[in-house]
């Protein structure tokens, strides 16, 4: 992993310099290189994990009253693609409408069992599964809890399972609230680049935060779920947040769980095959805001495009997790060096890098 990681940042740093030559002197773009590097080493989170508790079987939307054997749910810890990794070191504690419930683990403790009667449930309650780490309750940039909602109905069978999970994520006094639906769509998901992102933007010092006219917006392409948005639209920035198909009612209904309307709309985009939309006449668009798109390689080609149709952008900030053999990071922050030819890495978590590019 650390030969990887070294790897990895050597490519970006190569890349920063090229940029910077075709404006500097090789002596000041390696300066800027060494202090970018500095940077990078001297950040506090690079060691950290990044990993979920997840219900191993959806939960059920609804428990009936009469059900006579007690409510079983079954827990793992994953990477965000889904991946069971081994966390022995991890202790689940679980809550049923604020009640603390026994939890079992498997011989091997690779699996969390919380079991609670009906009578537990209240009309609408929340389970939530709590990780703790070495005694300590774990943040969202470590291990990443996860709760449902339930109800108690009259009849006698148990309705079928919502296939979401809530995600609550604690950023200093910021509290996010985000659904995620299990399933095969990749935006109903929340990937850790959002995370990341969110996490950086909701502790970020006020003067650092996206550079933003009066009466400017930002966009978020490829949004999903919405956390960076959320945590933008927390720190009272207003923009527009694009997704396609079904994510773009979850991503309305998570604007709506977070009280974030009044600065923040979703619109219908397919950034790969549909032009910049005429709806950003009603106010510019200042940065733009992309976590985990450049996984396909037809967003990742596209981005360009996207970003010379809009004239008055003066920062891209760029979540990004490397995943590998073909990681398109490094090639996007340099197509995009003859327009942004100022890049930094501001925040690094694990295989997760948020890059922020400014006009010169």
């Amino acid at each position: 992993m650390a030969a990887y990681e070294e790897d990895l940042e050597a490519r970006v740093l190569a890349a920063l310099a090229r940029a910077d030559a075709a404006e500097a002197s090789g002596a000041a773009a390696n300066a800027r290189a060494a202090a970018l590097q500095m940077r990078l080493d001297a950040n506090a989170h690079a060691a950290q994990r990044l990993l979920r508790v997840r219900f191993r079987r959806a939960p059920p939307v609804a428990i009936s009253m009469r059900r006579a054997t007690p409510v079983k749910w079954e827990l793992d810890v994953t990477d965000d693609q889904g991946t069971t990794v081994p966390a022995v070191d991890v202790e689940v504690r679980c809550r049923v409408d604020g009640a603390p419930h026994p939890v079992t683990t498997t011989r091997m403790k690779e699996r969390w069992l919380c079991s609670a009667p009906a009578a537990a449930f209240t009309d609408r309650c929340r389970v939530v599964a709590e990780p703790w780490v070495a005694g300590k309750r774990a943040g969202p940039l470590d291990v990443l809890g996860v709760a449902a909602e339930v109800r108690v109905v009259t009849g006698s069978g148990d309705d079928a399972p919502t296939f979401e999970a809530i995600r609550d994520l604690s950023f200093g006094d910021i509290q996010l609230e985000v659904v995620e639906e299990f399933g095969d769509a990749c935006g109903s998901h929340l990937w850790n680049a959002g995370l990341v992102l969110a996490s950086y933007v909701a502790t970020l010092d006020e003067t650092k935060l996206p550079d933003i006219n009066d009466g400017g917006l930002f966009v978020e392409v490829g949004s999903g779920v919405g956390a960076a948005s959320l945590a933008l639209a927390a720190r009272g920035l207003s923009g527009d947040v694009t997704d396609q198909g079904r994510v773009l009612a979850l991503l309305e209904r998570n604007i709506e769980r977070n009280g974030a309307g009044e600065l923040i709309r979703a619109v219908a985009w397919d950034v790969v095959r549909d032009e910049v939309p005429a709806w950003n006449v009603l106010g510019s668009w200042n940065v733009l805001v992309a976590a985990d798109v450049l996984y396909s390689a037809e967003a990742a080609a596209s981005l360009p495009g996207v970003v010379a149709a809009l004239p008055d952008l003066r920062e891209i900030w760029l979540a990004h997790t490397h995943r590998g053999a073909g990681d398109r990071l490094d090639a996007t922050i340099e197509a995009l060096s003859a327009t942004f030819p100022v890049a930094e890495v501001v925040e690094r978590v694990r295989d997760t890098r948020v890059v922020v590019l400014r006009r010169q």
